[in-house]
């Protein structure tokens, strides 16, 4: 149930999901029919007509008929998402709820170039460029340094610092420090030996921030969520999915490109 805040009475809701976004909740209300027909225009207005005045951030309406084609579009005009039955049970509601929440989907970029601090067996000690083609072995097996970086640059720690210190639309240039007690590679170029210490990683990151439209579906029994900016001068297409350990992953196309998308469970 949900106040009307014109009325003061509580109104029935055939589903409500509530997530703690942020500093406060979101509420998804769902609106479900079982007609014969599909769902009209009509229903559709008259269901936005009564969430206008709900606490309902996002409504969403459900027909196990389907839509008629007038009636696909007043959602759309309306902001309002329209499920089937089978799309509405395997839609992934937590990550939708997230979305609905933040209003934006919010992109770092960050590119990057790699240097070794090296101490030669001979005694002397320098910072030498390298390659992201470089292979190197870690816990995981042998990998070039590009995806050892990125895996770096992936995690909570440094995704969280770099949110913390660079707003959306800002570009900044920073330097991250890699070590590792055990020391990290050691080094043989045919004239001399030694071992790096030190990962020196220069950064240039840009952080954006697009409004969105999304859409909920399941495609063989995986559920995703995809969208698209709402503002042309800023393009971007997204899919998320939600992995099997609850993690999330999918691919993203901005003017930067296509890259791929991952986040804990």
């Amino acid at each position: 149930m949900l106040l009307d805040r014109v009325t003061g009475e509580s109104r029935e809701v055939d589903v409500i999901i509530i997530s703690n976004t942020a500093s406060y909740q979101v509420h998804l209300s769902l609106e479900v029919v079982a007609w014969s027909r599909p769902a009209d225009t009509p229903w559709i207005e008259k269901m936005y007509a009564k969430h206008q005045n709900l606490a309902t951030d996002k409504l969403i309406l459900v027909s196990e008929s389907g839509f008629s084609k007038p009636a696909l579009r007043k959602a759309e005009f309306l902001g309002i998402e329209t499920l089937t039955v089978e799309e509405a049970c395997g839609a992934d509601w937590p990550m939708i709820a997230a979305l609905e929440g933040s209003g934006v989907f919010d992109v770092v970029t960050m590119n990057f170039d790699v240097a070794a601090v090296c101490q030669f067996s001979c005694g002397t000690k320098e910072q030498l460029p390298i390659p992201a083609t470089d292979i190197v072995p870690t816990r995981l097996g042998p990998m070039s340094m590009d995806a050892f970086v990125r895996r770096l640059l992936n995690t909570d720690l440094v995704q969280d610092t770099v949110r913390a210190h660079v707003k959306g639309g800002e570009e900044r240039s920073c330097h991250l420090s890699y070590t590792d007690a055990n020391g990290l590679w050691k080094i043989d170029d045919g004239a001399r030996s030694g071992e790096i210490l030190e990962l020196l990683v220069g950064l240039k990151v840009v952080r954006t921030t697009s409004p969105v439209r999304y859409a909920a579906g399941k495609f063989r029994s995986v559920p995703f969520v995809s969208g698209m900016s709402t503002e042309p001068a800023g393009l971007l297409q997204f899919v998320l999915a939600r992995n099997p350990d609850g993690s999330s992953s999918g691919y993203l196309i901005d003017s930067s490109g296509l890259r791929s998308l991952s986040s804990s469970a």
